[in-house]
């Protein structure tokens, strides 16, 4: 009996530790959401956005977020770097990083006319 005790031991043992990782890895994927939420929703953004750190809050599945977004300096017409950062609202642990670059072309004027004829064509 006490052979079968202290093999169950370590049975218990790794089951306690797969349920520690599981929730440890719902934790990340639901920290990932927020910041692709996030980022979704600042490439959509037909702007160039206001160079800094912008912070919110997002709720996924009951557990409270704070995303932090960093966000470069760029005009019209070049590339601007976007870093989002995700931790849960208890902690100061990052979960999730994203990056991406952000580019708002400039309108071309008289885009919306017809181009002019090549050259030669006239008659």
């Amino acid at each position: 009996m006490g052979i079968l005790a202290m093999a169950a031991i370590p049975l218990v043992q790794v089951t306690t530790e797969a349920n520690r990782n599981a929730a440890s890895l719902e934790l990340r994927l639901l920290a990932r959401t927020v910041a692709e939420n996030e980022m979704t929703r600042a490439m959509a953004s037909g702007q160039v956005l206001d160079a800094g750190i912008a912070t919110g809050e997002e709720t996924q599945l009951g557990r409270r977020f704070i995303w932090t977004r960093t966000t470069s300096r760029a005009q019209i017409g070049q590339l601007q770097t976007l870093t989002i950062e995700v931790r849960p609202s208890e902690s100061e642990q990052v979960l999730a990083s994203l990056e991406s670059l952000k580019y708002i072309p400039q309108t071309l004027s008289g885009s919306e006319s017809s181009p002019n004829p090549p050259a030669g064509d006239e008659e």
